[in-house]
């Protein structure tokens, strides 16, 4: 038996982008996306994250620029950098959502990953699923990658692809700019990584959309894909001295400590089709008015 749990309604509107299979739907650029969009309309959005990984002396904890990853856990650290926005991790996102009501004037909260998380009230609940995988064998965690049965989609909001998807709502990941770690403004052309040997690295639930994306521009890319958020340290880059490593956003911010010089970061922008921008204005205006 579920038991009875209580569902804790906010003051503010709350939406919650989710997943219902396990690691790497596309989540976090669209949390990203998102609370930037809502923040250009005009809202003053915060951002609530479990903050996986994270070993914390403080619950709830907010989220600076120049956080400890190890402390905030990567995501919401990049979250923090991309959005200039107040970010609260904790485990109880009830308690982390009312921190940011209370202390930063947030009049929309986005909810990263917290479909599961049901303690938390939610007046709109956006899904995202990778458009290669999508449910797999639509079987639950242990068999399949399914958190939650397939008729869950059923109701939610919006159900959004991470990658080209006809007839769906869908968004595609694209380079933005390649800039030398911990020097954002030193950038480098792609044409400039097309001719010779980079290391592409990455510690991500889905490293192979990280690499395709390299591979799809031109590179010739030596694959090191590691355990979802492992913790870089100097001997991870080692026996890579002498050659160029690109690594994902999201791990950078656990790189930056290391000051490597030969260390690029790939940063990427989000393009949403007119389409599913549209849809996902009407949950906006809905939820907000």
């Amino acid at each position: 038996a579920m038991g009875v749990f209580k569902t804790h309604r906010l003051k503010v509107p709350v939406l919650v982008v989710g997943n219902i299979t396990a690691g790497g739907g596309g989540k976090t650029p669209m949390v990203i996306w998102l609370a930037n969009h809502l923040k250009s309309m005009g809202y003053k959005p915060g951002i609530v994250s479990r903050g996986y990984g994270g070993k914390r002396k403080v619950e709830p904890m907010y989220v600076t620029p120049n956080a400890n990853p190890a402390a905030s856990g990567d995501e919401p650290l990049l979250m923090a950098k991309s959005t200039q926005l107040p970010v609260m991790v904790g485990k109880d996102r009830v308690k982390a959502a009312n921190a940011l009501i209370k202390n930063y004037s947030v009049n929309v909260i986005i909810a990263d990953d917290g479909m599961q998380h049901l303690a938390l009230g939610r007046d709109a609940e956006i899904v995202m699923l990778d458009a290669k995988w999508r449910t797999g064998n639509h079987m639950m965690i242990p068999a399949g990658p399914l958190r939650e049965p397939l008729e869950r989609l059923n109701t939610v909001d919006l159900v959004v692809f991470k990658g080209f998807f006809e007839n769906q709502h869908y968004y595609e990941l694209v380079i933005d700019c390649i800039h030398q770690l911990n020097h954002s403004q030193n950038t480098k052309d792609l044409s400039q990584f097309r001719n010779q040997k980079v290391v592409a690295m990455a510690g991500i639930a889905n490293p192979n959309g990280f690499f395709s994306l390299l591979s799809n521009v031109g590179m010739a890319i030596i694959k090191h894909p590691l355990p979802d958020h492992h913790q870089f340290t100097a001997v991870d880059f080692a026996a890579h001295n002498e050659t160029m490593v690109l690594v994902t956003e999201k791990d950078a911010v656990k790189c930056e400590s290391l000051n490597l010089s030969n260390v690029w970061v790939v940063k990427v922008k989000v393009n949403m089709p007119t389409k599913t921008l549209k849809a996902l204005d009407e949950i906006i205006k809905q939820v907000m008015s």
